[in-house]
């Protein structure tokens, strides 16, 4: 990843006493160095990994890989506008449910962001 992301996985399982190597069996691993990479920001977790982690310490995916979710956040955000605007004077009756549908998602991202805050 290019930039270190926050990642709350390494306070979690140290704070419920679990080794790197016991954290990878329950996820399903051979080893802990998969962990040890995702713990250092290294690696991002899979979808898999995320909800096992999710699963075994009882918290939300958003809490446990915040800057994960942000740097995704944003990038679809942008992704939503850039359609939006390339949209734009299309009079098409399919490209108006578009434009619709589209400003469903952006009042929604947006209000997750201010949510985040």
């Amino acid at each position: 990843m290019a930039q270190r992301l926050k990642v709350y996985l390494r306070t979690l399982r140290r704070r419920s006493g679990l080794t790197q190597r016991e954290f990878a069996f329950l996820l399903g691993l051979k080893h802990g160095a998969a962990v040890s990479r995702i713990e250092r920001s290294k690696r991002a977790p899979s979808l898999v990994w995320a909800r096992a982690s999710v699963l075994v310490f009882g918290t939300r995916a958003r809490e446990l890989f915040p800057g994960i979710f942000s740097e995704v956040h944003e990038a679809v955000l942008r992704r939503v506008y850039e359609l939006y605007e390339e949209l734009q004077g299309n009079t098409s009756k399919a490209t108006r449910a578009k434009l619709d549908f589209l400003e469903e998602v952006l009042a929604r991202l947006e209000g997750e962001s201010q949510d985040a805050v």
